[in-house]
């Protein structure tokens, strides 16, 4: 049985189904071991060979509530907004994504807001986990060759240092 799989450019990479789910499953585990995230589950993970990338779902933990990014309390969920992209530290040459559908939070207090994430920061694209990496590589070299080495932008690495 062959199962077909649908990365974000639209291309179709079609693998034996046990091939797919194994491959999923190492890669899903590896970041369970890796980059817990508290309220938050891997799903799966495709690899797109047209735009080099690993897109990796990411959805809530049944039962957890999301986090007001306001005052940073657990409130009833509103609505969902559209899907996101956070970049992910590169595995093997290959750009990783996380994506998520943002939930809106009905707070008390604060009243209807965007949930706060434990892996991103405010409108920032780029995960804390690929900050850092790209932080701690900018320190041993220069911004431009950080960038060019991961191949992401010059202001990409300039984010992640301020």
């Amino acid at each position: 049985m062959y199962w077909a799989s649908v990365c974000c450019s639209g291309t179709i990479a079609v693998l034996p189904l046990s091939l797919l789910l194994l491959l999923t499953m190492l890669l899903t585990r590896l970041l369970n071991a890796c980059h817990h995230i508290p309220g938050f589950v891997y799903e799966g993970a495709r690899l797109c060979e047209a735009t080099q990338s690993i897109e990796i779902d990411v959805r809530p933990r049944k039962g957890s509530k999301p986090i007001c990014s306001c005052c940073s309390q657990p409130a009833r969920g509103y609505d969902t907004l559209a899907q996101r992209r956070f970049e992910f530290i590169p595995v093997w040459g290959f750009a990783v994504f996380l994506l998520y559908t943002m939930r809106r939070v009905d707070c008390r207090d604060c009243g209807v807001k965007v949930e706060a994430l434990p892996w991103a920061n405010g409108k920032h694209t780029l995960s804390r986990a690929y900050m850092l990496f790209l932080a701690q590589w900018a320190r041993k070299l220069s911004w431009k060759e950080t960038a060019q080495s991961f191949r992401t932008s010059w202001e990409k690495v300039f984010n992640a240092v301020e």
